[in-house]
């Protein structure tokens, strides 16, 4: 702890002893508070003249003699407060100036009226305190710059940096929209297990972890989609989730162990249907926490007009690279190493494609695009393509070179699912960690009959990143995830 914080805490308790000593409780729990700071600042004229009781943190004491003025903050706006040793008396202005620091906890009591400067002010008559802090906010005209600092201790850096805050508001408003937009749509919210027996879903490597009680070995979900389109084979048409999952994997601008994604299923509907539904889900969301079909994302200004661009997998790809996806896994690999990339040898073609896509592709792409049709060796869940088995129905939605979307018609074949299962075991067995596990109960849940489905997840952290201007998703997450500190 920094000199200064340690010479203040024991200031600070000094004051808590002196506090007690007068038989005072500083931190009791009933709060006697008429109104909030909001409700007072927006019906000012209404209110004058009658008997106020707020209750906030002070962010701001500026003393003058025997008067002094507080700015208090109860976490929905500010308020000015004025207090002085005649509305209040002298003893408990006394105690109030001994006692009270920037960050303490107080209620107030009195009327409003306005200042020589038109503020908007409460004269108190009467002051409480509430709440003792013992150690300083982050300095007011500094504010809170460190990194290390912002992420560790996420509560001081809401209190010191405005648009913090507003980035997580706008997160909170994000996926109310999108919950109203697929509720609206007729879909049904559930939840699904976070702990499983096996971790599919996705192509990641999983957390491991062990359920004492039944002796069994359990991971962290990787994603919900295996249980989700259970529901849909037993009649639940239209379901969605909000969904923490967890990926054993890097950390970048772009990545974080653990995220939030939206996850629905759509029975009677293929790939094309959610391309439109994307199209529209997006465009409400933009439209209304922004009012406009533009925002701005590290100097491009982005249109959320529809629709989308569409490109097709194989052609961006040989368009950026000139490597055919489609060719043979040698062929493929060699000309991944000729054009200066490192082939780890336990990747599969799949596993090369998808690099080779991240490479060269996925960095040209700055408007939101949907990128269709992509080869079958890697996509495991996919349906294939009507015009080519060697491809599936399947899209990414990319903006800003991110993937925000995935979405494909699902497969239904069970046969060709535990086919493809197989052969990702197979992968698995010669190293790639990211390989889907045979899930035979998956198959079986097939056997019983899948409807033609189209599914999608959506990273909500990514979006929220993009839509609040952000260059890292740890600006997004409130507490992202932090090495632990040695000492």
């Amino acid at each position: 702890m920094p000199v200064r914080e340690i010479g203040e805490e024991k200031s600070r308790i000094k004051k808590l002893e002196q506090i007690k000593s007068k038989g005072i409780n500083p931190y009791p729990s009933e709060v006697r508070r008429t109104h909030t700071c909001l409700q007072v600042v927006e019906n000012f004229e209404k209110l004058l003249n009658k008997k106020i009781v707020l209750a906030g943190r002070i962010t701001a004491l500026r003393l003058h003699g025997k008067a002094c003025f507080v700015d208090l903050n109860d976490g929905e706006a500010r308020m000015q407060v004025y207090l002085t040793q005649d509305g209040v008396g002298e003893e408990s202005y006394n105690q109030f100036k001994e006692w009270i620091d920037i960050g303490d906890f107080i209620e107030v009591q009195g009327k409003l009226f306005l200042t020589r400067k038109n503020e908007k002010t409460l004269r108190c008559s009467q002051w409480r305190i509430l709440g003792k802090a013992l150690l300083p906010l982050p300095e007011k005209w500094h504010g809170l710059k460190s990194k290390e600092t912002r992420y560790r201790q996420r509560y001081l850096d809401l209190l010191a940096n405005p648009k913090v805050r507003n980035n997580f508001i706008v997160r909170s408003l994000i996926l109310k929209e999108v919950r109203n937009f697929l509720d609206e749509q007729g879909y049904l919210e559930v939840e699904t297990p976070i702990l499983q027996p096996l971790a599919g879903g996705a192509a990641a490597r999983p957390f491991l972890t062990h359920l004492n009680a039944l002796k069994m070995n359990l991971y962290l979900r990787i994603a919900p989609e295996l249980y989700l389109k259970q529901l849909v084979i037993g009649g639940l048409s239209k379901v969605y989730e909000v969904a923490k999952c967890f990926r054993n994997e890097g950390i970048d601008f772009a990545h974080n162990p653990e995220f939030t994604q939206v996850e629905f299923y759509q029975a009677y509907s293929d790939y094309k249907d959610l391309m439109v539904l994307t199209e529209q889900l997006l465009q409400r969301v933009v439209k209304r926490i922004f009012n406009s079909l533009q925002v701005e994302y590290k100097g491009h200004k982005l249109s959320f007009k529809t629709p989308f661009t569409r490109l097709k997998y194989r052609d961006v790809v040989y368009q950026y690279s000139k490597i055919d996806v489609l060719d043979d896994e040698k062929k493929i690999k060699t000309q991944a190493k000729k054009r200066g990339m490192e082939i780890d040898k336990t990747w599969s073609k799949g596993k090369v494609i998808d690099e080779i896509f991240k490479e060269f592709v996925r960095p040209k792409i700055i408007q939101p695009t949907f990128i269709i049709d992509h080869p079958v060796d890697l996509s495991p869940l996919a349906k294939r393509h009507f015009d080519n088995p060697e491809l599936t129905e399947r899209f990414q939605l990319l903006i800003a070179g991110m993937e925000i979307c995935n979405a494909f018609s699902e497969l239904n074949d069970p046969l060709d699912q535990e086919k493809r299962f197989k052969s990702q075991e197979q992968m698995r067995k010669k190293g790639d960690e990211e390989a889907h596990p045979l899930d035979k109960e998956f198959v079986k849940a097939l056997k019983y009959g899948l409807p033609p489905t189209a599914g999608e997840g959506l990273g909500i952290d990514r979006l929220t990143q993009i839509l609040t201007n952000e260059p890292s998703i740890r600006e997004i997450i409130f507490f992202p995830l932090m090495k632990r500190k040695t000492k």
